[in-house]
């Protein structure tokens, strides 16, 4: 009677109302009114200055000027060979940091789990791993040149050598953090093996892993916009170098608010898609909630 009469028993998911999907729209809706919020105080404040002689408009252009500037010369700058479009420079800095950011979180989970299920491994790849991760990524790019030149191959290794080390340590430490009573449960139980992994392991240890994939994201598109300003003659990095040679401040703020913008908005799915697979700590939430 005592101790029955004080657990608090979740009966399955909260009913579709304000604690629901109802009130995750609630949310969704204020964070993106924030967003708004956020962009037009800032440009707002940035106009302001711009026409107060507060900010320098010659190096500091607001939006009103290097948005029309964009769309009416779409964004080209230099000469020859060198010449890059504001587009083309967009599409080949995201394609880039799609690959080489799946390469190296692909890599550093394989590798992490690898190093956490095999004793003997972990002694020996962890120590290369934490010589590997700290290691800027800028310092990759002379090798990544002469690997594979100053096109897309430099810049995906830039990108892969600067988050696949540090992914790989953050896995081993997310799979090293999973409670022993929880193996040790599961055990008792009557699992083992890859049913052990797949079902207490692995999940256990997704949010740790997942927290590293996103903070990996920001070290893959610094990495990717570093390799592009300093050697590699194409993307948005270089596209944003250019115009400083050529004093096109123009084009150098629309660069950097879209590489802003975008950064953003990858950070946001990466969220989005977070909440979809590890969907039990939603539903952990809710068991909290419920119980308060």
């Amino acid at each position: 009677m005592g101790l029955a009469s004080n657990l608090k028993i979740w009966r399955g998911p909260a009913p579709p109302s304000s604690e629901g999907p109802a009130r995750r729209r609630a949310w969704g809706w204020r964070s993106l009114g924030g967003l708004i919020a956020a962009w037009i105080l800032l440009g707002t404040l940035w106009e302001t200055g711009a026409r107060l002689g507060v900010l320098n408009p010659a190096i500091l252009p607001p939006p009103s000027q290097f948005i029309p500037y964009l769309i009416e010369t779409s964004g080209s700058v230099g000469l020859g060979v060198n010449k890059v479009s504001y587009l083309a420079s967009l599409v080949e800095t995201v394609i880039r940091v799609g690959i080489g950011f799946g390469l190296g979180v692909g890599g550093g989970l394989i590798v992490g789990t690898l190093l956490s299920a095999i004793p003997l491994a972990r002694v020996i790849g962890v120590p290369i791993a934490q010589i590997l991760a700290p290691i800027a990524p800028i310092a990759w790019i002379p090798l990544a040149i002469v690997l594979f030149g100053t096109g897309d191959g430099a810049a995906v290794f830039v990108v892969f050598m600067g988050i696949a080390a540090s992914m790989t340590l953050a896995t081993v430490a997310a799979l090293g953090s999973v409670p022993g009573e929880h193996i040790k449960s599961a055990r008792s139980l009557g699992s083992s093996g890859w049913r052990l992994w797949l079902r207490v392991i692995l999940p256990a240890a997704a949010p740790g892993v997942a927290t590293a994939v996103r903070l990996s994201f920001f070290a893959a598109w610094m990495s990717v916009l570093a390799g592009e300003m300093a050697g590699i003659n194409s993307g948005l990095g270089s596209l944003v170098i250019l115009g400083q040679q050529e004093f096109q401040m123009k084009l150098v703020m629309a660069g950097l608010v879209t590489i802003g913008i975008l950064g953003f908005g990858f950070d946001r799915l990466l969220l989005l898609i977070r909440r979809r697979l590890l969907w039990w700590e939603t539903r952990g939430a809710r068991v909290v909630a419920a119980d308060a």
